[in-house]
């Protein structure tokens, strides 16, 4: 009976000691199997295009962002306490509207003073005048009680100033888009109250390529698309256009927008400019397909040593299934338009074709 219990203790051990054995054999197997593979030497198959000069022909439309026409800090132009203070966030305010005060009881004192002080110094300046008049007195009596006389006036003068600068104006028309201090407060001059944002008037800075730019002119009308509102043209006219180019032969156009209907267009917003007329002309292009992120953020990569290379670039008019490239690019270089999916910056890639 005892060696019947022995030996079935015996197997119960060796059947616990197989079964840990599995599962330790298992738990390995499966460590291995979540170890990543180092395919950082695997090269990527991909798709290449060359960069190339081709002809455009359409309408010029160029990428840009709208930015406010002005924006300005409404400031104190004395020190002191903010005595009243009318702007929250969102406040439409204009040009030279008064929305707040620096308390100037003090200085207001001190001009009262200097005021009465005027009152005494004419007096005794005038009294000293008719006492030279009279030999009862020097001259210089009569130099010294004007040079009092003048110092105080002067002092008054600037205290008169400082109590005209005590109202804090707005120096822009536009909707208040920051608030740095509160009633109460203590301002130092020159210290920066809340900002101002002309929301009424928006700009666009486009950068329109050397080829194109002779056939654009202040005055000129152009017109402003956006996915935000699609379907829908707005209207803008053109301030400026530089006189110099930039290093990459591109020329700043300035665009102004009228914003007045309903204050629909927001600073800061991705827009594409057309101007009117049409025209063709040679522009360097990839195909749209290239473009990593699309048009917002535009950059691709190209292939330097076998490797995948992120470049940026300014992208300008679409040409159907191509884009023009105003700068960051060369003719002939080649760029990647497939498997940019599994492409990272530094990527090894072979070619499956090459156009």
């Amino acid at each position: 009976m005892r060696s019947k219990r022995i030996f079935t203790i015996l197997i119960v051990i060796a059947i616990i000691g197989v079964i840990a054995f599995l599962l330790f054999r298992n738990k390995r197997t499966l460590e291995e199997n979540k170890k990543p593979v180092d395919r950082s030497h695997v090269p990527v198959s991909v798709s290449l295009d060359t960069a190339r000069v081709m002809a455009i022909q359409g309408e010029i439309s160029l990428p840009a962002t709208l930015a406010a026409k002005e924006e300005g800090n409404i400031s104190a132009e004395i020190s002191g306490r903010i005595e009243r203070l009318n702007i929250e966030l969102g406040t439409v305010v204009g040009k030279g509207q008064v929305v707040g005060h620096i308390d100037i009881k003090e200085t207001q004192l001190k001009l009262d003073a200097a005021e009465l002080s005027i009152e005494k110094l004419n007096r005794d300046y005038e009294r000293n005048k008719i006492l030279v008049a009279g030999n009862a007195t020097n001259a210089n009596a009569v130099t010294d009680a004007r040079y009092d006389l003048d110092s105080k006036k002067l002092e008054a003068a600037q205290l008169r100033s400082q109590i005209a600068k005590s109202n804090i104006v707005s120096p822009v028309s536009g909707v208040v888009t920051d608030k740095k201090m509160v009633s109460g407060e203590y301002v130092n001059a020159g210290g920066v109250i809340g900002t101002v944002v002309d929301v009424y008037n928006l700009k666009a800075k486009v950068y329109v390529p050397e080829n194109q730019v002779m056939s654009i002119k202040p005055g000129q009308n152009a017109f402003v698309t956006t996915e935000s509102f699609p379907g829908e043209t707005f209207t803008g006219k053109v301030i400026f256009v530089s006189p110099k180019g930039d290093d990459n032969h591109n020329y700043l156009a300035e665009l102004l927008i009228e914003n007045k209907d309903g204050n629909r267009l927001k600073a800061g917003l991705y827009v594409q400019v057309s101007f009117a007329g049409k025209q063709q002309s040679e522009a360097l292009q990839i195909p749209k397909i290239a473009l990593v992120e699309g048009t917002k953020n535009p950059y691709v990569y190209v292939v330097q040593n076998g490797k995948a290379v992120e470049r940026k670039i300014i992208a300008g008019r679409e040409n159907g299934e191509y884009i023009e490239v105003l700068s960051g690019l060369s003719n002939g270089e080649h760029v990647i338009t497939s498997g940019l999916i599994n492409i990272l910056p530094g990527s090894f890639v072979q070619s499956i074709d090459q156009k």
